[in-house]
């Protein structure tokens, strides 16, 4: 008996190992077909420089990439949980950690992926808030604080998250009895929480992340930014993330980093990245579906019915009303459903996130208050019933799919009656995505485009 169960085990073992290796394989595969030849990789080592004209040998290891997670120098078991869920580092973060790790002020241009939070991972504990990543949306900072809490606990690092629209009281008591190494926030709640004595305090920070610094800024917070490094050490290292590198970040970012060139790497990982185009990430396939608004509803119930049983999928609207009579439509047909809006609670804002991130509802109608910063694992697509308000809008919502080196899908409704100024755009961002654009929609292209959907004055 103990032998037969010896063979069993050692059956198993040997069927588990095989498992894993044909899912790294798996893995492996999918990013060199996104990859095609490596030249996402290649271009990312092109586009890493020193913003000064030549920079001293002694960085030099902050131009190296880290190929593989064994290259860097996290903590053993912060590189097995990132071995176990990626085959791999994103571009951006091969390029991107070697200097942050050395030190350097860094300012990282890409879509996604960029591991920000991996940032602290030099910290030594001094007592006091040492860490700081300043987040537009705070979605977006809960989110962040949960990927700290995840890496952090490896060496003891704990963080608190501090937010508007939630209680300010509570915050306050969290920062003084968890005496957090690492403080995230939104930039409204940070300084009301700084203008206070005893609360929070930024003398020992020795790091300061900014994530989404083009949507901060089109969000009227740089009085804000201008306080919070303001109550900085001089010495801190500043690490800057934007999807786009317009004037106005190029402008926000000389003022913050550091003023000696040799120690500032700036990387830009895709097309268009450093002249400020906003681009689509090529891993997501783009489709446009021609839809009057009463025909709408009749194309998405069939567009769900066709997808994969383990699909999971957000749907966007331009109104809350709209998002809501979705919502209740296709739970009535017993689809699992949640909506976000601007309208809900923190509360219910934060069940339905966690309803749609633990898959009990793979069905998500949202406004654009999740159309940026939310990386949600898994989103295989995004639907866009109400073509978006901008050019910027369409490029961000779709870029809920496709992330941290997965395929996705994108469908959109065009309606002829009022679509057509996006037209000139829309064909222009698929193309260059390397996809097809439909007969009928190219025989618009000729339409005048309107202010909002001018894809050079994007972001500029």
């Amino acid at each position: 008996m103990g032998e037969e169960k010896k063979e069993k085990k050692e059956k198993r073992e040997k069927k588990e190992k095989k498992e894993k290796k044909e899912k790294k394989e798996k893995r492996s595969k999918e990013s060199s077909k996104r990859s095609g030849d490596g030249s996402e990789d290649a271009n990312a080592k092109k586009r890493v420089k020193a913003s000064g004209d030549a920079a001293s040998a002694s960085d030099a290891g902050a131009r190296e990439q880290f190929e593989t997670f064994d290259a860097t120098p996290f903590e053993a078991a912060i590189v097995a949980r990132l071995s176990n869920a990626f085959s791999s580092p994103s571009p951006i973060q091969r390029a991107a950690w070697p200097a942050a790790c050395s030190g350097m002020d860094v300012v990282a241009v890409a879509k996604t992926g960029s591991g920000k939070t991996l940032a602290f991972h030099g910290m030594k504990k001094h007592g006091g808030v040492e860490g700081l990543v300043v987040a537009p949306t705070r979605e977006l900072a809960i989110q962040i604080q949960a990927e700290c809490e995840k890496f952090g606990a490896e060496r003891g690092f704990h963080s608190v998250v501090v937010y508007g629209g939630a209680s300010a009281y509570e915050q306050k008591n969290a920062l003084r009895s968890k005496k957090p190494c690492i403080v995230i926030g939104t930039p409204g709640r940070l300084t009301d929480l700084m203008s206070q004595e005893g609360v929070l305090s930024l003398e020992k920070l020795s790091v300061i992340v900014l994530d989404e610094a083009d949507r901060m800024l089109d969000m009227g917070f740089e009085p804000q930014i201008k306080t919070i490094f303001g109550a900085t050490p001089a010495s801190r290292q500043t690490l800057l993330f934007s999807a786009t590198w317009p004037k106005s970040v190029r402008k926000l970012a000389a003022g913050y980093l550091n003023q000696d060139k040799s120690r500032v790497r700036e990387v830009f990982i895709g097309e268009g990245a450093q002249d400020g185009e906003l681009a689509a990430n090529k891993a997501i396939t783009q489709r446009f579906v021609e839809a009057r608004d009463h025909e709408k509803d009749e194309h998405l119930y069939n567009l769900i019915c066709e997808l994969p049983d383990d699909s999971r999928v957000v749907i966007f609207a331009n109104t809350k009303r709209r998002v809501e009579n979705l919502a209740k439509t296709f739970s009535a047909e017993g689809f699992g459903v949640v909506s976000v809006h601007g309208d809900k609670s923190q509360a219910d804002r934060e069940a339905s996130l966690r309803k749609f991130i633990d898959n009990k509802c793979p069905l998500m109608m949202a406004t654009d208050v999740a159309a940026r910063g939310l990386d949600i694992k898994g989103v295989t697509h995004v639907i866009n019933y109400d073509m978006a308000r901008d050019v910027e809008s369409y490029v961000h919502r779709i870029g809920r799919t496709g992330r941290a080196g997965e395929l996705g899908a994108a469908v959109t409704f065009w309606n002829c009656d009022y679509d057509k100024p996006c037209t000139a755009a829309l064909c222009k961002i698929a193309r260059d995505a390397g996809q097809v654009v439909p007969d009928w929609l190219a025989k618009h292209e000729k339409t005048k485009e309107s202010k909002q959907w001018r894809v050079a004055d994007a972001h500029l």
